[in-house]
């Protein structure tokens, strides 16, 4: 090395910087050198030339990146298009960002862009990038000089590469950028709709790009849940899971004297099945005294259970999964599949429709509406759509007079308002759902739907469900249950990045059907 670090410091190196290059040793360095310095032979192993970038341990002490085994695993199987199910802190973001710094230095012309889904996150993924910037050899560093464009952006002009961290939440990530490398960490935790957001930043990675999709579980539904699973039957991406036990340091040790059995029913099964240790069966507990439900979603423990019970559901996942496995196609689908149709109306049946009104844009909310059997609650036809506010008036008239004149329970908060006055005044529908209200004690026309309403309607929604699931027969609604959660605020909301007017909707038709005979109906204005 002696004989090349002379040739490099006479062509390439000020005279001051002599004693910088005798002094390379490291393997990183020496790549670098002979990358840009000499032969120009292109370098294809910077696999292993990660193990000589700096990193803080747990403890906080620097260190070399010593690639445990979840590393290890996802660089053996790792593909161009990856999603990666995992546990809390098993290193992969440091990894991934260790193998993208590499090649923004060593490969000219390389942007790479880490999406987070918070700036907390971001900000600690670009701490990372720049502590392998700061410990690389002083020669490296002068030599590369990256300007810092702003808080989370590193650009080395000499190379033409750039290194990004955003967050998920800025509406511009990705826009006007050609990505070599995309990481998108923890992606089932992405504010706003995840699916938009990728698909903007899948439109800026060019064929020959590499895509990392990360995240720890957050319950079923939603854009991770859902390429997870399209995953597994061998579409899109390459999947790699890693539970919490791979971390060797996940283990506590024995306690003289205090036995672990008898070990539960699930220990048992990860005794034999997984290979565990006693140690990590009482790192186990501890997590679970700990974290309580969170320690599945935190601490996965397979690629199906970690989604089941993770988050915090309203509806009874296990039911709601039971269901979806048992129903099967609509009888009669219309509209491009927006209306599906299980039961025809009967002569002499009565029957309710409940509706949940959006504005009706495109890439919005959905407006959607539940016909129900008001003796039995029965299923009968569903429609979604994303239609201006009038059509969507005119098809429940149209689906109100073919179910029998059925009485339509329309949510009469913000768009609900515009379906009401049009049904009423322009359609001259009748019978209309009315209500007293609670403050004036007069009638007024539409479901009120408020923070009292709300969760005692969609609480009544998931006994019905537990108690008569059969009466169920949509995909989409079930699906749309499996991704309704509590919020940490305790409100009652879709999970981000999925819907809930389907729910909200048959919500409404089976609250106005558990009334009864307190049903008003609202008479025709002419």
């Amino acid at each position: 090395m002696a004989d090349r670090n002379d040739m490099l410091i006479q062509r390439n190196c000020p005279a001051s910087m002599e004693h910088i290059a005798r002094g390379l040793s490291c393997r990183i360095e020496e790549a670098w050198a002979e990358r840009y310095f000499g032969s120009g032979a292109e370098v294809v192993w910077l696999e292993g030339l990660v193990t000589w970038l700096w990193i803080r341990d747990r403890r906080g002490d620097l260190t070399y990146l010593h690639p445990n085994a979840a590393q290890q695993q996802y660089a053996r199987g790792r593909r161009a298009r990856n999603i990666i199910l995992k546990s809390r802190q098993v290193g992969m973001t440091t990894y991934i960002a260790a193998r993208f710094f590499l090649s923004a230095i060593f490969q000219p012309g390389t942007v790479t862009l880490q999406v987070a889904h918070s700036q907390e996150s971001a900000q600690q993924i670009f701490r990372i990038v720049q502590r392998f910037f700061a410990h690389l050899g002083p020669m490296m560093r002068q030599w590369l000089a990256p300007g810092v464009i702003n808080v989370r952006e590193l650009a080395f002009e000499r190379l033409d590469s750039r290194y990004l961290v955003d967050t998920a939440g800025n509406k511009n990530v990705g826009r006007g950028l050609t990505v070599n490398n995309l990481h998108a960490s923890e992606v089932a935790l992405w504010p706003g709709d995840a699916q938009e957001t990728m698909a903007t930043l899948l439109a800026a990675v060019p064929p020959g790009g590499e895509v990392d999709i990360e995240s720890t579980p957050n319950g079923m539904g939603g854009y991770f849940y859902s390429e997870w699973r399209r995953a597994l039957s061998r579409e899109g991406y390459q999947p790699h899971f890693f539970p919490w036990w791979i971390e060797r340091e996940y283990r506590l040790p024995l306690i003289a004297g205090e036995p672990l059995e008898p070990f539960s029913e699930e220990e048992t099964e990860l005794l034999a099945k997984c290979g565990l240790r006693k140690e990590q069966i009482l790192f186990r507990r501890r997590l679970h005294t700990t974290l309580g439900s969170r320690a599945i979603q935190e601490f996965a423990e397979n690629d199906t259970e970690c989604f089941l019970r993770s988050g915090r559901p309203v509806f009874e996942i296990a039911l709601i999964e039971a269901r979806l496995r048992q129903v099967g196609e609509a009888h009669k689908s219309e509209l491009n599949g927006a209306l599906q149709v299980w039961l025809d109306p009967e002569p002499g049946r009565h029957y309710i429709l409940g509706a949940d009104v959006a504005e009706g844009i495109s890439g919005g909310d959905y407006s959607a509406a539940e016909v129900i059997d008001a003796e039995t609650g029965l299923q009968c036809a569903e429609i979604q759509v994303q239609w201006p506010i009038q059509r969507f008036a005119e098809e429940v008239a149209r689906l109100g007079h073919h179910y029998n004149r059925a009485l339509l329970a329309i949510e009469r908060n913000n768009h609900g308002h515009a379906v009401l006055n049009a049904l009423q005044h322009h359609l001259e529908y009748s019978p209309i759902y009315r209500h007293r209200d609670a403050v004036d004690g007069a009638m007024k026309t539409g479901w009120p739907m408020n923070a009292k309403t709300k969760p005692e309607a969609v609480t009544a929604l998931a006994r019905m469900i537990q108690a008569a699931p059969s009466v169920f027969l949509s995909r989409r609604l079930l699906e749309e249950c499996r991704s309704f959660d509590y919020g940490d605020d305790g409100e009652m909301a879709a999970r981000k990045g999925t819907h809930d007017d389907l729910v909200i909707a048959m919500a409404i038709a089976q609250a106005v059907r558990a009334q009864g005979g307190m049903i008003q109906v609202a008479s025709v204005v002419r």
